[in-house]
C-alpha cells in the first residue's frame, strides 16, 4: 500500500533472479523470476504499490482487500496534505487530504494572494494517522475584518484515496477529554451538528471546474459539493459521526461543514470543531490494483524477450476463497528499458533562464522554492507583485528521460508476449490487477522476463527513396498513398567478441510492403535471401549467411510500400533462426554516406492529397449473390490518408432514392487500405432486387467530414 521510503537501483548480482547469467556455459536463453518460487520477492523490489498485497499469498501479489471493521486509511500512504504539490517525487496514486475553502484554497495573509486570509492551517495528517489521541482544533474567534472569510463562505476537507476503492461508511469524531483553548469538553461541544458529505469516483475535471471559477464558489448553497451526495445532516448530535451508504467504488470523499447560521453581517457562524479520525471502511477489492518497481540493474547490457506470468483467479464467497475458471478479472504488465540508472531528466537553470539538464544530485543542491509567480498562475491565476525569476540556483522541471529510457511498452494481457523494446542494462515493471466485481479478484502468482546478450553492439538503420539517395535536409518525403520504392541500409556494430550476430532481418513498414532484392558485404553485393516471409506490414527476411564479427557487418534491402499517414517510420528488428524472442531492435541513424537521411522516419509531402478520403474501389461493378459461389460478395476498398487518430468510418449501400439499404457497423479505423464486405442483402436479411446501387463511404475526422460513392450493378 505504500511507497518505498528509499528509491535503490537493484544489481542483479544481489537480487540471484537471473539464473546462470554470468556463468561460463550458460545457455543464451535467460530469465530474471519475481515472485513464485526462486524468484525475487515483490517486496525486496517494489517501488509504489497502491492497492496491493503481497504478504497474504506466499510469493504472490493481488490486489488488497478491504474488511468491514478496519479502516482503510491508515494503511494509505505516503499523504499528501495539498490539493496541488509540486514534489518531484509525488506520484499519482499517492494519497492526499487537503483543506479547502468556499471562497480560496491557500492559506494566506499576503495582499498578492486575495483580501482575506484563512483562519487556520491544520496539519491535516493528524486526521487519517490512525491514532485518536491526535487532534485539530478550530475556533472562529475573528479578530477584525480582514481576518473573516467572505459572506456564505465555509471550510471543506477533501480526501483522495489515490485510486477507487469499494466503500460503504464514512466516520469522524472529536477527541475525548477538554480543550485547553476553551475548557470545555470535545464532546459533545466540538461535535459538527450540521454537515454535507459528498464522493466521487475519479478525477473527473474536479481541478478544472475549480480553476475554472477562480476557487470562488458562484452556485447555490454552500460551497464546492462533489456530484455524488452521500448525507446531508442539520441537527447532527452524534459524538462519533457515522454515515452508511451502500457499497460503491469511490475515491474522493469530501466532508463540508455547513454553517449553523450567518451573522447580520452575513458571516456564517460554525463556532467551533475538532476532528481526532476520519476515516473509511469497505468490503472486497478495489477495481484496480497498481504495483510498480524500482529501477532494476541487471549489471550488463541485454535485449530484452517474452515476458511470462501465471494468473490464478479467485472470489471470495464470505470466508472462504473460491477459484474461478474465468470471470470479469484482467492482468496488465507493462515493462519500460534504459541505459542509464534513472528514467527521469532533471534541469536546472542559467543565466539566461533557459533550461539546463544536470544530475539528480546536482537538481537536490538547488533551491527548492517554486517561485510565486508559477505558483500562483497555475493555481489562481491571480497577479503576484514581486515574483522571483527562475534563475541560476533554482530547481527546474523533472521529466521522463526519453533520450535513454523508452517509453512503457503496451500493456501485456497474455503470457509470452513479446514487449519489443530496446536494448539496456536497467529495466522496470508495472503490472495492474484490474476486476469489476467487488469481490472477484486476479492473483499475479509468479513473473518472469526473457534477457539474452546482445546480438551486437549496435544496430543501425536508415531509410531513403529508391529515386533519391540525398533527400533536402535529411528529410524523406513522399507523397501519400502512392506506392514508392525505398532502400533501408543496416550497418551493425561488434566491440565484443562475444556477440553472436544474427541471420534474420524483420522490416515493419508503415503499410502493407514488397520485399525488392537484398545486397550483403562490404562493398555491396547482391545476393537472393534464403526465404521471405510477407507480414501484415513489412515481411521477414531469412539471409543467406550471418552478419558477425567475423563476417558481414552490413546489409541493403530494396523494397516497395506505401505512406498513408502524415508520416510513418520503418522498423526493424534482427534475430536469429529457431530464437526469435530474442531479438534487438535497429536504432536510427547514419549508415554509410551513400545514404543521406540518417533516421528511419519518413514523411508526407506537402504535395499530398489534402482529404483524407480516396481511391474508393468496388470489386466487381455487377456481382450476382445468388449463392451459386461465383461473385457472391461485393468488396468495398477505400483508402483513409494523414488520419491523426482513429475516426469513425460508416460503408453503406444505397438505393438511387437516398434510401439506406445497408450498412456495415461504423467503426474507428487509422490510416491505410481497408476493406468492408456486402453480401447483396439489405438490412432485414433479405435480398435485394436486381438493379443500380450506390456504394457509399463516410468518415468523420477533425479534419471536417468526407463522403465517396461509386455505383453498384446488381443482377441476377
Amino acid at each position: 500500500m505504500r511507497i518505498n521510503a528509499k528509491v535503490a537501483i537493484l544489481a542483479f548480482a544481489v537480487l540471484g533472479g537471473i539464473a546462470g547469467f554470468c556463468s561460463p556455459g550458460a545457455a543464451q536463453e535467460n530469465w530474471w523470476r519475481l515472485g513464485g518460487e526462486g524468484g525475487v520477492s515483490w517486496t525486496e523490489v517494489a517501488d509504489f504499490s497502491l492497492m496491493t498485497d503481497d504478504s497474504t499469498t506466499a510469493g504472490a501479489l493481488q490486489p488488497f482487500e478491504l474488511k468491514p471493521d478496519e479502516n482503510l486509511l491508515p494503511r494509505l500512504g505516503p499523504w499528501q496534505p495539498f490539493r496541488f504539490t509540486f514534489d518531484p517525487v509525488y506520484h499519482p496514486g499517492h494519497p492526499r487530504l487537503w483543506l479547502g475553502h468556499g471562497n480560496f484554497l491557500l492559506k494566506s495573509r499576503d495582499e498578492n494572494l486575495g483580501n482575506y486570509g484563512i483562519l487556520y492551517q491544520p496539519d491535516l495528517l493528524v486526521f487519517v494517522d490512525g491514532d485518536p489521541a491526535t487532534y485539530v482544533e478550530r475556533r472562529d474567534e475573528v479578530a477584525d475584518q480582514r481576518s473573516r472569510p467572505p459572506s456564505g463562505s465555509s471550510f471543506y476537507y477533501t480526501i483522495d484515496m489515490g485510486a477507487q476503492v469499494p466503500v460503504e461508511r464514512f466516520v469522524f469524531y472529536p477527541p475525548e477529554g477538554v480543550s485547553p483553548d476553551s475548557d470545555q469538553p470535545f464532546r459533545p461541544n466540538y461535535v459538527l451538528k450540521s454537515f454535507s458529505l459528498t464522493a466521487r469516483q475519479d478525477e473527473g475535471g474536479i481541478m478544472e471546474e475549480e480553476m475554472a471559477r477562480g476557487f470562488r464558489w458562484r452556485g447555490a448553497g454552500f460551497c464546492c459539493p462533489l456530484e455524488n451526495q452521500l448525507a446531508y445532516r442539520q441537527a447532527n448530535r452524534d459524538s462519533v459521526t457515522e454515515v452508511r451508504f451502500p457499497l460503491q467504488n469511490l475515491r474522493y470523499l469530501r466532508l463540508l461543514e455547513v454553517p449553523d447560521g450567518v451573522t447580520l453581517d452575513g458571516q456564517p457562524i460554525v463556532v467551533q470543531s475538532a476532528y481526532a479520525e476520519m476515516e473509511v471502511y469497505g468490503r472486497g477489492f478495489a477495481p484496480t490494483a497498481t504495483w510498480e518497481s524500482q529501477i532494476v540493474d541487471l549489471g550488463r547490457e541485454v535485449n530484452f524477450g517474452r515476458v511470462v506470468f501465471e494468473v490464478s483467479k479467485w472470489r471470495k464467497d464470505g470466508e472462504q476463497l473460491v477459484a474461478l475458471e474465468d470471470g470479469p478479472i484482467r492482468v496488465q504488465v507493462e515493462i519500460r528499458t534504459g541505459r542509464d540508472d534513472t528514467p527521469t531528466a532533471y534541469f536546472g537553470f542559467d543565466d539566461l533562464g533557459a533550461h539546463v539538464e544536470v544530475t539528480k544530485k546536482q537538481w537536490e543542491r538547488l533551491t527548492s522554492s517554486v517561485p510565486r509567480a508559477t505558483l500562483i498562475s497555475s493555481i489562481s491565476r491571480l497577479e503576484a507583485r514581486g515574483a522571483t525569476v527562475p534563475a541560476v540556483g533554482f530547481r527546474g522541471p523533472v521529466v521522463e528521460d526519453l533520450k535513454n529510457w523508452s517509453f512503457w511498452s503496451v500493456p501485456l494481457e497474455e503470457s509470452g508476449q513479446h514487449p519489443r523494446l530496446p536494448w539496456g542494462r536497467y529495466f522496470q515493471l508495472r503490472v495492474q490487477l484490474e476486476t469489476d466485481a467487488f469481490f472477484d479478484f486476479a492473483r499475479l502468482d509468479s513473473l518472469q522476463i526473457e534477457i539474452a546478450p546482445l546480438l551486437a553492439d549496435r544496430i543501425v538503420g536508415e531509410v531513403v527513396l529508391g529515386e533519391d539517395h540525398q533527400p533536402q535536409g535529411g528529410r524523406v518525403r513522399v507523397p501519400a498513398g502512392e506506392k514508392k520504392s525505398f532502400v533501408y541500409d543496416i550497418g551493425v556494430e561488434f566491440s565484443s567478441a562475444d556477440r553472436t550476430g544474427f541471420d534474420v532481418v524483420r522490416v515493419m513498414t508503415p503499410a502493407e510492403a514488397e520485399f525488392g532484392w537484398l545486397e550483403i558485404g562490404e562493398p555491396l553485393g547482391a545476393v537472393e535471401p534464403d526465404s521471405i516471409v510477407n507480414e501484415e506490414s513489412g515481411f521477414v527476411v531469412f539471409l543467406p549467411r550471418r552478419l558477425s564479427p567475423e563476417g558481414d557487418q552490413r546489409l541493403r534491402i530494396g523494397l516497395e510500400t506505401v505512406l498513408y499517414d502524415e508520416a510513418g517510420e520503418f522498423g526493424g528488428e534482427v534475430f536469429n533462426r529457431g530464437e526469435q524472442s530474442l531479438l534487438q531492435r535497429v536504432e536510427g541513424g547514419d549508415v554509410s554516406e551513400e545514404l543521406g537521411s540518417n533516421q528511419l522516419v519518413v514523411v508526407a509531402s506537402a504535395s499530398s492529397a489534402r482529404g483524407v478520403l480516396g481511391d474508393l474501389e468496388v470489386g466487381s461493378r455487377a456481382f450476382t449473390p445468388q449463392g451459386d459461389g461465383v461473385n457472391d460478395q461485393l468488396s468495398i476498398q477505400y483508402t483513409l490518408f494523414r488520419v491523426q487518430q482513429a475516426s469513425e468510418v460508416k460503408v453503406g449501400i444505397y438505393a438511387l432514392d437516398g434510401r439506406r439499404v445497408w450498412q456495415a457497423q461504423p467503426e474507428a479505423q487509422a490510416a491505410g487500405r481497408h476493406t468492408a464486405r456486402w453480401d447483396g442483402r439489405d438490412e432485414a436479411g433479405q435480398l435485394v432486387g436486381p438493379g443500380i446501387y450506390l456504394s457509399r463511404v463516410e468518415v468523420e475526422t477533425d479534419k471536417g467530414r468526407e463522403i465517396r460513392l461509386q455505383p453498384v450493378a446488381v443482377a441476377y
